[in-house]
């Protein structure tokens, strides 16, 4: 009789641990953070327009209150499983930055090209503005 009550014990144990590292590794593989990047944001309101080519931010350039200016970067996975990309805004100009395409999934070995743009609305003061994104690259396990 001891002897059932410990076996079935131990099963219960067994059980126990194989449903928690079965969770575990489900979470790890939806949710775990496999790398981030930051970059600046930058523009600057003024009464003509200009252009920024370089590549260490995302500089808008010069544009005039009421106007946009696009700048567009690539993303790539080299992992060979898909990652969940998610962009996030902050800063002064988040909300006059708007993003091609956010919370996508990117293949393995694929690259993409995110479109970013800025509107300066028409009351901006001429001035230099700037913000930053951040953008998470999530390993996923569902591909939803």
């Amino acid at each position: 009789m001891k002897t059932m009550k410990i076996t079935k014990f131990f099963l219960l144990l067994v059980f126990a641990v194989m449903i928690s590292t079965f969770l575990t590794y489900l979470f790890y593989n939806s949710y775990v953070i496999e790398n981030i990047i930051m970059l600046d944001m930058m523009v600057k309101v003024n009464d003509h327009f200009g252009l920024n080519a370089d590549g260490d931010a995302i500089k808008f350039g010069m544009v005039m209150p009421g106007t946009s200016s696009e700048r567009s970067i690539t993303v790539n996975n080299s992992a060979v499983y898909p990652l969940r990309v998610i962009i996030l805004k902050s800063g002064y100009i988040a909300d006059w930055v708007r993003v091609s395409e956010n919370n996508f999934i990117l293949e393995g070995g694929e690259d993409k090209g995110i479109v970013f743009e800025v509107f300066a609305p028409e009351d901006a003061a001429f001035g230099n503005y700037s913000g930053k994104t951040k953008i998470i690259f999530k390993r996923t396990f569902f591909n939803e």
